[in-house]
C-alpha cells in the first residue's frame, strides 16, 4: 500500500509540475484562478488518496466474516474505485489546463472532489454488502 501511494504521489507531482509549466510558459497568461485551482487539485489529490485508503482497508479489515465474505466483489470494488479515482484525477487536471484562461476554472477540482466523495460512499456501501454487514 505504501508503494502504491508513493508511486501515485510521484506521478501526481510530475503532472502538477507539467500543469505549472504550461501555465507559466504558454501565452496568453492563465486567469489568476488557475493557480488556486491547482492548489485545489492538490487538495483533491489528498482527498482521493484518503478515500482509496478507506475503501482499501475496508476490504482487509473484515473481522468475523471470513467464511461468508464475497472476496471477489471486495477486490473488484477496490480495483474499480482505484481506477475511477485515477481517471477523475487526471481528467480534472486536463480540464484545469484546458480551461486555464476562464475565471470559473476553480469549479473543476471542487466538482471532482465531490464526485470522489460520492464514489467513496457508494464503494463503501458495496464493500459492506460484500462483507454481509447489511
Amino acid at each position: 500500500m505504501n508503494a502504491l501511494f508513493g508511486t501515485a504521489a510521484l506521478i501526481a507531482l510530475l503532472a502538477l509540475g507539467i500543469a505549472t509549466a504550461i501555465g507559466l510558459g504558454l501565452r496568453p497568461r492563465p486567469a489568476p484562478e488557475y493557480w488556486a485551482s491547482l492548489v485545489a487539485w492538490s487538495l483533491q489529490l489528498l482527498a482521493a488518496m484518503a478515500a482509496v485508503f478507506w475503501v482499501g482497508f475496508l476490504g482487509i479489515s473484515t473481522p468475523g466474516c471470513a467464511p461468508n465474505c464475497d472476496w471477489d466483489l471486495l477486490g473488484y470494488n477496490f480495483q474499480g474505485f482505484m481506477i475511477a479515482t485515477a481517471i477523475i484525477q487526471f481528467a480534472s487536471l486536463a480540464l484545469i489546463v484546458l480551461l486555464r484562461r476562464r475565471p470559473k476554472v476553480w469549479v473543476v477540482p471542487l466538482a471532482a472532489t465531490a464526485l470522489i466523495i460520492v464514489l467513496c460512499v457508494v464503494s463503501s456501501i458495496i464493500a459492506y454488502k460484500a462483507m454481509l454487514f447489511f
